[in-house]
């Protein structure tokens, strides 16, 4: 078994030191839900699911930045989404992510659709897997 390993990135805020924001086993990297905050943990986009779908991507790149990698390295999204309104601003997200060239792939994906997560202000959460080269 590969050695097991567990981060909290510098540029994403701490956390309550109950979790961590990422784990490696071998060159795979496993990414908790990454949510809309900032590196001071404020709600980035409140009511914009497009401003949170960048926040929250920028997260996942900071963490695989970090770790050495970066977007491309991505190879599974799970998104869980609250409410089918948001869904057009979370397509255009990713949309303009792929249009900046920071993420050139389209990793497979699964889509949740959720009455709520944690904080009622986020629209979005995403859990994400990444092997590094």
């Amino acid at each position: 078994m590969p050695e097991l390993e567990f981060f909290n990135p510098k540029g994403l805020p701490p956390t309550s030191g109950s979790f961590h924001w990422a784990s490696k086993a071998g060159n795979t990297v496993y990414l908790g839900g990454q949510v809309p905050i900032d590196k001071d943990r404020n709600v980035v986009g409140v009511g914009d699911a497009t401003a949170q779908t960048k926040q929250v991507f920028a997260n996942i790149e900071t963490t695989l930045r970090e770790l050495g990698g970066d977007l491309n390295n991505l190879v599974m999204l799970t998104t869980y989404v609250v409410g089918r309104d948001s869904l057009d601003g979370i397509r255009a997200g990713r949309e303009a992510i792929l249009e900046e060239g920071r993420m050139t792939n389209q990793p497979p994906g699964t889509l949740v659709f959720v009455a709520g997560l944690a904080n009622e202000q986020w629209l979005l959460e995403v859990d994400s897997i990444a092997v590094l080269d």
